[in-house]
């Protein structure tokens, strides 16, 4: 028997732009940002001292378990409530679900900046173009992706 074919990896924005497709009401937004993958992605992937930093509505972060890229998390927001989210996070792509809500990061390497994409999707919510609710949340999307570039470049990262 021959090895099995060995099918190139899909590049993680379009990885993203898949799993957009498959949540109705998903928001997603991008930005480029003039720094090095790596060191954006070393934010994006500390999620709990970073995570709270650019995520106006979580207090607390905590990495319960992992196994390789599987990771599970306690998440605290800002009005105390606790829930568990389950994470697969490997350079590029990082996608944190619970029951109620699903949100992604990913990033592709543009030879010294890097094209950094972040999505929320609420389940059982389904935000319309034009609307208010989506045009807020793509806003509050654009603030934690400026914040994050702000933790590349000003932390000297």
């Amino acid at each position: 028997m021959t090895d099995p074919v060995a099918y190139p990896a899909i590049d993680p924005i379009d990885r993203l732009a898949v799993l957009s497709a498959g949540l109705p009401g998903s928001v997603v937004g991008r930005r480029r940002i003039a720094a090095p993958f790596e060191a954006v992605w070393q934010v994006v992937a500390d999620l709990e001292n970073a995570t709270p930093r650019y995520e106006p509505g979580v207090a607390h972060v905590r990495v319960v378990e992992q196994r390789g890229e599987s990771l599970r998390l306690l998440v605290r927001d800002v009005s105390g409530h606790e829930d568990t989210m389950e994470a697969r996070l490997r350079p590029g792509w990082c996608v944190m679900q619970s029951a109620t809500i699903v949100v992604a990061f990913a990033a592709r390497d543009l030879g010294g900046e890097t094209l950094l994409a972040h999505l929320e999707h609420r389940r059982g919510q389904t935000l319309e173009p034009g609307e208010p609710d989506r045009r807020a949340a793509l806003a509050k999307i654009d603030r934690e992706l400026r914040t994050i570039e702000g933790l590349v470049t000003h932390d000297g990262r």
